[in-house]
């Protein structure tokens, strides 16, 4: 074959690539400028059902694209060249995998010629990333003899598994041989290129059995101190079954802040504040649930984990996946079912369950510490974290979408957030492996995903982490404000046990920095903000969002809110106590 035909066939092998992904649902591609990669590139810039995401940094274009599928529920594809460039999309495929975010990441690589034999930019790039993608695959040089239909048929069978419960990422590695394009006056108009998609794969929905159906309903409805956990869950359709599900149980809703009900619940029996309330040692002794019916994903407080650990009440989770979530191995019982079909078959005969009476004590005793959180930061002159999380979380409308950061903000927005009557925003975090890397272009991914104005909350040290994906906010077109607490340095080391280690704490943990964000700010053409009392952030959050991106900097301190979060919660804690003894318990 000669030259010339050999870019020619990259290009035609890599339209049907790119085509057989849209066919199949995917309509996002992020791409990081390269060589080896521009047959995928050019593939995906010439579909007319594709949108092309270019990005400089490979990591940060995998957390886009990571955060555009979240939010869509869609899978998103992402595309590189070879050698370190396929190596800095490790952490979004970490990510996707213990989220079940399903991804399909395309890295261009060399031929095998070249392989083993030192050429330049050449590296093992076959299971790459491990054991975390649901399959790899390497596609041989499109100018070997292997059918097309040979492509076309394993990106089906990939993009399939990386839909199928739990979903997560595929890779699929593309080997082309150069010249890699053919010259712009051979290179043939755009058609369709073949019949896509190659295969058509049905995914059966898994439900409850009858056997399992007719104990659950004779057991729940025997329980008379139950307690619905929602953790994290994937999506609208998800939040509003669960929603519908707590309406006709009526038994206490315990929302992880990832549920989507954990800032709005209207009509169940939202106990918002559970965590701080778990401060009390006399309610840890009042709250002892026979049954916890544990809906989707893991929970960001660990003090119920623990909790719910030294209770040990029978424990039925429900998620739509076979992995094990149970690090404090409580679960008793474990429905491998969407969640989703599963609260639409129980909502119905939910409503004539006995009711849960504790659950309007409860619900009474979570909106006296939520008053008590409200007046403690209305006596506070200065900015706290905490305060912010609080602030943020009245602002945010209900037709938003709310991106947290992890580390402190998506503990504080957990613990302080203030419940509304009616929804809330939605809310996303990386919690698969909740690493602070990527938490930028995650948010901006999901602006784009989900059309929602957007506010994210993260941390300085995120937010550094992430600089460069500033310059993702020109691919947002919705509004789009950052929240970065500037704590010089990583906040939440204060409240572990290495903060013990005087000598090096500082060098070795905080690790403070001496930044602000102004600068950064300009240089990537966002508004920048920088309130210094709580009323200037009040003001600024209620305040329309300004047409371009939007950068608010809290400067607070480490040591100060270190303080504030240990008189607050001293104060929630004494409140709940005095509650209990005035109510005669629950």
């Amino acid at each position: 074959m000669t030259d010339k035909n050999t870019g020619l066939e990259n290009l035609r092998r890599a339209d049907r690539l790119v085509a057989e992904l849209v066919a199949g649902g995917v309509r996002l591609f992020c791409a990081s400028p390269g060589a080896r990669s521009a047959p995928l590139a050019v593939a995906a810039a010439r579909h007319p059902g594709a949108e092309l995401v270019v990005h400089p940094d490979e990591r940060g274009a995998a957390f886009f694209a990571l955060g555009w599928a979240k939010a869509a529920g869609l899978p998103a594809a992402l595309l590189c060249t070879s050698g370190t460039a396929a190596a800095n999309c490790l952490p979004a495929v970490v990510e996707a995998a213990m989220a079940h975010v399903p991804l399909v990441v395309l890295t261009a690589d060399r031929p095998p010629e070249l392989l083993h034999r030192g050429a330049n930019q050449a590296i093992r790039q076959q299971d790459l990333f491990g054991d975390y993608p649901k399959t790899s695959v390497t596609l041989p040089c499109p100018d070997d003899p292997a059918p097309e239909a040979h492509t076309a048929g394993v990106a089906a069978h990939a993009l399939h598994l990386a839909q199928r419960s739990p979903a997560g990422p595929v890779h699929l590695n593309c080997m082309f041989r150069e010249p890699l394009l053919p010259e712009p006056e051979e290179t043939p108009a755009w058609t369709p290129p073949g019949e896509a998609p190659q295969t058509v794969w049905h995914r059966a929905e898994e439900t409850v059995d009858d056997a399992t159906e007719a104990w659950l309903l004779e057991h729940l409805s025997n329980v008379r101190h139950g307690a619905l956990v929602v953790g994290a869950l994937d999506s609208p359709g998800e939040t509003a079954a669960a929603l519908a599900l707590a309406r006709a149980l009526q038994w206490p809703v315990l929302a992880d802040i990832t549920s989507g009900l954990r800032l709005g619940a209207h009509g169940a029996p939202l106990v918002a504040h559970y965590d701080q309330m778990l401060l009390s040692n006399r309610f840890q002794e009042a709250f002892t649930p026979e049954c916890v019916l544990h809906l989707g994903g893991p929970l960001v407080s660990k003090r119920l984990l623990a909790h719910l650990a030294r209770v040990r009440p029978e424990y039925i989770t429900v998620a739509g996946h076979g992995e094990n979530q149970d690090p404090a191995c409580l679960v008793r019982h474990r429905l491998d079912v969407d969640v989703a079909s599963f609260c639409h078959w129980l909502a119905p005969p939910a409503k004539f369950f006995p009711k849960a009476l504790w659950a309007e004590p409860l619900c009474t005793l979570s909106a006296n510490v939520a008053d008590g959180i409200a007046e403690w930061h209305a006596g506070q002159d200065s900015l706290t974290e905490s305060g912010v999380a609080l602030e943020l979380s009245r602002a945010c409308p209900a037709d938003s979408l709310l991106f947290l950061g992890n580390s402190m903000p998506v503990r504080d927005m957990d613990m302080y957030g203030a419940a509304r009557d009616g929804a809330g925003p939605r809310v996303l975090a990386n919690r698969g492996a909740s690493g602070i890397d990527g938490c930028v272009a995650s948010a901006l991914g999901a602006a784009r995903g989900a059309g929602l104005p957007t506010t994210a909350l993260l941390g300085d040290l995120a937010a550094l982490h992430d600089l460069n994906s500033l310059l993702l906010a020109r691919e947002t077109a919705v509004p789009f404000r950052l929240v970065v607490v500037n704590n010089d340095g990583g906040g939440i080391f204060s409240f572990l046990p290495a903060s013990k280690h005087k000598d090096h704490f500082e060098k070795c943990f905080a690790a403070p920095h001496g930044l602000r964000f102004g600068y950064a700010a300009r240089m990537f053409g966002w508004d920048h903000e920088a309130p210094d009392t709580p009323e200037a952030l009040r003001d600024l959050l209620s305040a329309a969002p300004s047409k371009g991106p939007q950068l608010v900097e809290v400067r607070t301190g480490r040591a100060e809110n270190l303080s504030a979060h240990g008189a607050l919660q001293q104060m929630l804690a004494a409140r709940v106590d005095a509650s209990l003894a005035e109510m005669g318990g629950l």
